[in-house]
């Protein structure tokens, strides 16, 4: 099961949360763990400005380590029990302050938010690539769909035919495996992004061998 081979690699706190609106990553709220915990009013003040729609979290592990970080992506849509946006931050922030290991922290997602056992119980739907926080300036190179032979050499390929996206010097790339994009399961949207990169000097590059290595583990569970 994905939920025990995440809780296994997975044995720390996650060192950033941030929010984003209706996918705009740009423009996104980060919270360091280092920093103090949003006041009252400025949990307000985020939520007021500019009209929107769509509310997402993620939790980034290992923000600064290339070869470990994971990133958890969760939108609050009309499949989660709970859809008051000043409460899911205030417990969103609590779970992340509060951290304790990844398995706990997900039950308690599952049930404080979601409303229901549902993160990592299915396969993931799509893979694919871009780089955080410019996901959609610079745009995703779509690597694999549920139901496709696994191919390595053709995964290859299609980052190789993505150079923006293979070296960048914006920010690093995620392996972004997303759940239930069709809408089939009893829950919401959600992704979660595993290590694929390396960076040298002041530029990051797909590492392949570790791109090859979480898509077995993750599609092939």
């Amino acid at each position: 099961m994905l939920l025990s081979v995440l809780s296994k690699t997975i044995n720390n706190k996650p060192d950033i949360i941030q929010f984003a609106k209706d996918r705009k990553y740009e423009e996104a709220w980060i919270i360091p763990l280092e920093s103090n915990k949003p006041s009252e009013q400025g949990i307000s003040a985020y939520l007021s400005k500019n009209n929107y729609e769509l509310l997402i979290v993620e939790y980034i592990w290992n923000s600064k380590i290339d070869n470990e970080r994971f990133v958890l992506t969760v939108f609050l849509d009309q499949n989660c029990q709970l859809r008051d946006h000043k409460i899911f931050i205030d417990l969103c922030l609590e779970m992340f302050f509060n951290y304790d290991t990844f398995t706990n922290f997900i039950e308690l997602f599952d049930q404080k938010i979601i409303g229901r056992s549902y993160l990592f119980l299915n396969s993931p739907e799509t893979c694919n690539m871009s780089i955080f926080n410019y996901w959609l300036s610079v745009g995703p190179v779509d690597l694999w769909n549920h139901g496709e032979v696994y191919n390595f050499e053709v995964i290859k390929q299609k980052i190789e035919s993505r150079p923006e996206v293979e070296k960048t010097k914006l920010n690093y790339q995620g392996l972004l495996f997303r759940f239930n994009i069709s809408g089939k399961e009893n829950g919401p949207i959600y992704g979660l992004k595993t290590p694929c990169c390396q960076k040298d000097g002041e530029e990051w590059t797909v590492d392949c061998d570790l791109v090859n290595e979480w898509m077995k583990k993750i599609i092939k569970i």
